[in-house]
Parts: C-alpha cells; structure tokens; sequence
C-alpha cells in the first residue's frame, strides 16, 4: 500500500467524527425547536411546524442511508404516532352523542316547558360544564321550614321538568343545598340530612310519579356548603336553600362542578 493512500483513509477516518457531532447538534436544534413550538397555544401553527419537522427528518433520512448512516428516522422516539394534539385545555361543554340533543338544545327545551306552564318564575335554568341545571329558587313554594315536602308548585315544577327528561337519554343528579342556619330540633339532625332528604324526595318524584328510569338518577345532599350567595341576609339565605335538577353530560360525573 503506498503511502499515499494510507495517508488518505487517515484522514477520512479522522473526520468521522464530524458526521455524530452534526447528527447531535441536529438533534439538540431540533428539540430546542420543538420545546419552543409546544409552548404556544396555537395548534394550527404547532401541526404545521410538525408536519415541516418530519419532512426535514424525512429528507435527513435518505440523505444519511445514501452514504451509508442508518438515519434519524431509525429512532423510534421520533416516528410519529395516533395520539392527542397538545393544545390549551378545552372547557366548552362535550359534544353529544347520536341523537342527543346538545346542552343548549336541553336549556331550550327546559326553558319552553317551564313557560308553557307559567313557571319561568319558580326555576332558574343554566348550562354548565357538566350539563344543565334546573334550579329550584324559592324553599317557599316548595319546602317548609325544616321541611323536605315538596309543595304543588315544586310538584308542578319537578313534573314539568320530567317531561324534558323522559325524551333524553342522559343520567340526571339531583342534588340538595340548606342555608348555613344550624338545625335546632325537628326530624333532622344536621343540614347535610335536610339536604339529603329533600334530593331524595325530588328523585322520588320523577321516579315513582314522572316514570324516569331509576338507574338514571342520584340524590346527594350538600348541606350549607357550595352557596349561590353569601348567606349574609334572608334574601341570600332563601337563594341558597334549593334543590338542583342537573341534567349531566354523557362524560360528566355529580362531582365536576363549577
């Protein structure tokens, strides 16, 4: 062998080391990349900045398989894969099933049958994240003092409510709330017990009398706590005993409040 050519491959051979310090240098670019694209909120922008990513990686692959590398590619860690989009969390309410009615459709709905029996007054109807709730406001139709009865304005109400309910497939939770007024003698012995009760009696009714599906409801009672209103005057106080019909959404369990 001359010593020419020794002194060649020499040289080659010393300037290997030049292709794992570009691969890695293309590597510590690439991830500096794409930490920064992750913390942005625009998911546009991140796909196609991804999309740009592996056609990069994709050229890089050919042209390192061409002379003889196994390509970045060959890494499994950078292949892409079925999985979740990063993005912002999603607060908007889940879309329905087939054929169920969106929460906005239920409200509608609600709000209607309410009206149509004069009783826009005796509910109040709201969309939350966790689906619909229908409000019963005033204990003075529908509760006594210390009292978990349901009166024939609450009879109406909950029956109102039930003909919505019977259409739709979605589990409904109802849920009981007092003042925070401590109990002094009578039936029960705390508000946590009022409140139980009275959601039982209201979950009876659609039940027993309005002929809902028994697997479709839960009764919890909450007792003082979650108030609508400070309980800082009867005003107040009278907002905070209520009994809510919560319409759920089919992804939704009793305790994803807000």
């Amino acid at each position: 062998m001359s010593r020419r050519r020794l002194h060649s491959e020499e040289a080659e051979n010393s300037e290997r080391w030049l292709l794992t310090y570009s691969d890695m240098i293309t590597l510590l670019l690439a991830l500096f990349v794409v930490l920064f694209a992750m913390s942005s909120i625009s998911v546009r922008k991140f796909d196609e900045f991804k999309t740009g990513l592996l056609q990069t990686f994709s050229q890089m692959q050919l042209q390192s398989v061409e002379h003889g590398g196994r390509g970045l590619l060959q890494h499994s860690s950078l292949i892409t894969h079925p999985g979740l989009t990063p993005g912002p969390p999603q607060l908007s309410i889940p879309e329905p099933g087939a054929g169920t009615p969106s929460a906005t459709e239920i409200a509608q709905q609600v709000v209607q049958a309410l009206a149509s029996q004069g009783l826009s007054q005796d509910a109040q109807v709201v969309v939350e994240r966790r689906g619909v709730v229908v409000r019963i406001l005033s204990d003075k139709v529908f509760f006594a003092t210390d009292s978990a009865a349901l009166g024939p304005v609450g009879d109406a109400v909950v029956d109102t409510v039930a003909r919505v309910l019977r259409a739709i497939p979605n589990d409904i939770a109802v849920e009981g709330y007092t003042d925070s007024a401590p109990i002094v003698g009578g039936p029960y012995s705390s508000n946590f017990e009022l409140s139980a009760v009275r959601a039982v009696t209201v979950l009876e009714r659609l039940w027993k009398v309005d002929g809902i599906n028994p697997n479709r409801l839960s009764a919890t009672g909450f007792g003082a706590t979650h108030p609508l209103v400070p309980n800082t005057s009867p005003q107040n106080m009278a907002m905070n005993r209520r009994v809510d019909i919560v319409i759920l959404n089919s992804t939704s369990t009793t305790d994803n409040r807000i």
